[in-house]
């Protein structure tokens, strides 16, 4: 119990690493601002309109659509171009990149995308007064605690995806804009208020992004929504000039991201990061030359029209060419933006040298103090030389370079901890195999083991004033203390064995008395094991990557019998024949787009075939369990002709489906103590639900599966005839193991081969027809037949119910392989535990703080499946054990007797 402890305390450790090494915010804290100027702006105040999931190409392709913004364009009356985005293309990191100059907050990873994890600093911080309309989802993070802003926000339940007019939001907008300046210009409070510089008007548009959602980019809803946008735009910008008066209003008009043809966004297509960009009015230099700035310079830019300061934590680069001022404000302009992002460098180099022994402290390449010194003294050189042009583009050149610096420092103990972590790793597989390969003769170990010993105690101290002198965070201490520790209980327990402390102790002496003949012997076999581990680990994590990496697994599965010598025929003809059909899967699309009903339907007819051949074939005698199944699956292949031959499904069918579940799980129960007849029993089960809920090609390869699994079943069996295996019977009381401590001995290679091969068996069953990327976009079409209204606890219950159905039928075969040696239930998940966590130990160095939220996701999921995996397994084994031998009289003396105890 006091191991399983630990393992679960450093399994838990393992886990939060990830988010303590890789997703922490990137916002330096304690930074001031840098004005640019304290006199008058080249603009007392900005506009902005965003129009979310607007693509550059529906907006430029579609001039007639936006007569008003194209007139801008063509007679170079401002600036326009490209504003490129950055991964992930969300509304929420497309805003604050636009109004705060730095991409995403990865740290957002583990608390959702509507509210940035931590405060940060946008333009309308710095503003003197900011008014904002639009979308609840956007705005108030923006707003949250500002008094010096004024917000107007529509309702959740206005933004529906399915409105006959989503274009009512962007009116709503414009018709909110309007009725404001009617009062202020009868409010003289409001009006003075109004006239002052420094002031953000912003309008958040969703119309686009709604109806790019509900009716596709190519739409025409969409694109006469880029209609509405810009007639409304005119309104406005006729309403400023018409107000004021004094020529002294900037527009900038652009998107938070574009968008998909299928309507969706969250990638690095370009058609997702291309937005359009229009900026005119007071301070904006006209040119009918095309632009191509980065989104995170639109925050320097809007800064720099009204004279305030960059945002305190932009990483934007201030597109000079686009401002029409003097070479004086040029100059204040691009100088404060470089202050901007010196001044945070400096914070966290400071940080980081402050932490760290002087001696181990690494600057940024060819990037010293000393290096920023002579750079300010060449910018006051230029300046006082009048040459202020020269020294706005020298101080905009250094930034890429300021922010290269900050990046390395942001990551500066990543290399250290990833080490301490694979440590972490290493010492644990050691520790776990060595409790485990000690003989089963020797005593049990004492609670003592877990107490460090003295050379343990030693460098642990030694390590923890280290840390603590460099006021490293509390988690360092338990990434850098706790592989010492497992090191150290790996020591104890070899002190308890003779046999393994001798070899520690022993081995150079015993080397040195070796032949060479025999020394080499010796080192071929430990390098040829330590390949063949290695080359399995490669294959388990590039399948990961690419699915069709599971083709070359299952050709290697085919001629494992044969390499063994087993020629137990035909069920080695079998297994090579499904190895085989199965390899062609993983080299198919991943299923979730393109519905198959042939398929669907034509392996529904098949199933009730296959297992009356298999019924007949084996000799299974005819129980109501498998008449019931027949009937069963006979019945799911006519609901499936019904289900596709009607364009809405009727709700008989639909009752006849949900019922596939308790059937589906209550079937087996009536079958015989046959072990051959319960797997098939709960095979074919098992499968009726999941073929109701298939798309495409799926419920084949599940099928597929399911005779594999069976092959395997009896291949494992190979020293029994056919006759002696179909009489082989399961009891639900099994005689308890005589040896409480058989679980320990030596691992043989029969018990590893097992072990890689289940590893390959669940990769197969996870990434046979799919992979993460394609849960992410799932077809909600393989539910019609369940549930036809938007209901996403549902759906992604019976999403995660259809995941599993295969993990389920492979833990029922093992636990039918299993049944008769109890012990080796606890060895296998060991040894799962063992691979899975090595191969956890490599997607730890594969994980990505950078990209769209699918590929961070992905590299996140990647390293917690091969965490919890053996978790997993072990626990689906323990059911599948407790399932596979249950009977209907074993229900109902379980009912009676919890009757009779109540009473």
């Amino acid at each position: 119990m006091h191991f399983f402890i630990l393992g679960l305390f450093v399994h838990l450790v393992l886990f939060y690493s990830i988010f303590d090494i890789y997703y922490t915010s990137p916002l330096v804290k304690g930074t001031n601002p840098h004005p640019i100027t304290k006199g008058a702006a080249i603009a007392k105040r900005v506009v902005v309109f965003s129009a979310d999931g607007l693509r550059s190409t529906a907006f430029f392709a579609n001039p007639e659509k936006s007569p008003f913004l194209h007139d801008i364009i063509r007679n170079g009356k401002g600036v326009w171009g490209i504003s490129k985005s950055h991964v992930p293309t969300e509304s929420r990191p497309g805003h604050v990149a636009m109004l705060a100059g730095f991409y995403e907050d990865v740290s957002a990873v583990t608390l959702g995308w509507k509210h940035n994890p931590v405060k940060f600093d946008s333009v309308f911080n710095q503003s003197r007064f900011s008014y904002m309309w639009g979308s609840p989802d956007i705005l108030p993070m923006f707003s949250h605690e500002l008094k010096h802003t004024r917000v107007e926000m529509y309702t959740h339940e206005e933004e529906d995806f399915a409105s006959a007019d989503a274009a009512s939001l962007d009116r709503w907008v414009f018709e909110k804009v309007t009725a404001f300046f009617a009062n202020a210009a009868e409010n003289s409070e409001i009006s003075t208020q109004l006239f002052e510089d420094r002031q953000i008007f912003f309008m958040h548009l969703l119309g686009l992004d709604t109806n790019g959602h509900g009716s596709k980019p190519f739409s025409r809803k969409y694109v006469d929504n880029i209609a509405t946008v810009d007639l409304g735009i005119q309104q406005v910008s006729k309403l400023f000039y018409e107000f004021f008066g004094d020529n002294s209003t900037a527009f900038v008009f652009t998107a938070d991201h574009g968008m998909t043809d299928w309507g969706s966004h969250g990638s690095g297509t370009d058609d997702e990061i291309l937005t359009p960009l229009v900026a005119w009015g007071s301070g904006i230099q006209g040119t009918v030359v095309k632009q191509i700035i980065n989104q995170v310079d639109i925050a320097p830019f809007i800064s720099s029209l009204i004279g305030i300061a960059v945002p305190m934590n932009s990483v934007g680069v201030l597109p000079l060419n686009m401002l029409k001022a003097s070479p004086q404000f040029k100059y204040q302009a691009a100088c404060g933006n470089l202050k901007q992002m010196v001044e945070q460098y400096n914070i966290r180099r400071t940080e980081r040298e402050t932490n760290a022994l002087p001696f181990l402290f690494k600057d940024f390449y060819g990037f010293k103090a000393t290096v920023l010194n002579k750079v300010q003294e060449q910018i006051s050189e230029l300046k006082n030389q009048r040459r202020l042009d020269q020294a706005a583009s020298f101080c905009l050149d250094w930034i890429p370079r300021v922010r290269d610096a900050l990046i390395y420092f942001h990551r500066y103990q990543r290399t250290s901890l990833g080490i301490a972590i694979a440590l972490m790793f290493i010492t644990w597989n050691c520790l776990l195999y060595s409790i485990f390969a000690r003989s089963a003769t020797l005593p049990p170990l004492e609670r003592s083991t877990l107490y460090p010993n003295k050379p343990t105690c030693i460098v642990a101290v030694i390590v923890f004033l280290l840390i603590t002198y460099q006021r490293l965070p509390f988690t360092n201490y338990l990434y850098y203390l706790l592989p010492i520790y497992l090191i150290g209980l790996c020591f104890n327990v070899w002190s308890t064995s003779p046999r393994q402390w001798f070899i520690v102790v022993k081995s150079v002496d015993w080397i040195q008395a070796m032949s060479v003949t025999v020394l080499k012997s010796f080192l071929i076999q430990w390098i040829g094991i330590a390949a063949i581990f290695g080359f399995s680990l490669c294959i388990f994590v590039s399948a990961f990557f690419q699915r069709s990496i599971l083709s070359l697994m299952l050709t290697f599965l085919s001629i494992v019998p044969s390499l063994q010598g087993n020629k137990l025929y035909p069920w080695n003809i079998l297994w090579f024949g499904t190895c085989f059909v199965l390899s062609i899967f993983p080299q198919l699309e991943t299923v979730g787009k393109t519905p198959i009903p042939f398929l669907v339907i034509g392996t529904s007819l098949f199933a009730p075939i296959l297992l009356h051949f298999a019924q007949r074939q084996f000799k299974l005698e005819t129980s109501f369990s498998l008449k019931f199944l027949k009937v069963c699956l006979g019945f799911s292949f006519i609901l499936q002709i019904i289900s596709y031959a009607c364009n809405t499904v009727p709700l008989s069918v639909k009752l006849c489906c949900w019922l596939s579940f308790p059937v589906g799980f209550t079937i087996p129960f009536f079958a015989t103590q046959n072990l051959s007849e319960r797997i098939i029993s709960w095979l074919m089960a098992l499968f009726l639900p999941y073929s109701l809920l298939s798309l495409a090609y799926e419920s084949l390869f599940v099928l597929l599966f399911a005779v594999l699994l069976f092959t395997y079943v009896r291949l494992e069996f190979s020293h029994l005839s056919d006759e002696q295996f179909f009489q082989l019977e399961v009891h639900s009381k099994a005689a308890p193991s005589t040896q409480a401590f058989e679980v320990h001995g030596p691992f043989n290679v029969r018990e590893w081969k097992r072990a890689l091969i289940l590893v390959c068996l669940v990769e197969i069953a996870f990434f046979g027809t799919g992979n993460i990327a394609s849960l992410n976009s799932f077809n909600p079409t393989f539910l019609r037949n369940f549930i036809t209204v938007f209901s996403p606890f549902t759906m992604a219950a019976l999403l995660i119910f259809k995941i599993s159905i295969p993990f389920l039928l492979l833990g029922l075969a093992f636990a039918a392989i299993l049944y008769l040696e109890h012990r080796i239930l606890v060895r296998l998940s060991v040894l799962l535990m063992i691979l899975t966590d090595s191969m956890a130990m490599i997607f730890f160095f594969y994980l990505r703080d950078e990209g769209s939220w699918l590929e961070i996701g992905i590299s996140i999921s990647n390293f917690v499946i091969s965490m919890a995996s053996s978790g997993i397994v072990f626990l689906l084994l323990h059911l599948a054990n407790f399932l596979l031998p249950i009977t209907v009289d074993d229900l109902k003396n379980r009912f009676k007797i919890e009757s009779n105890v109540n009473v």
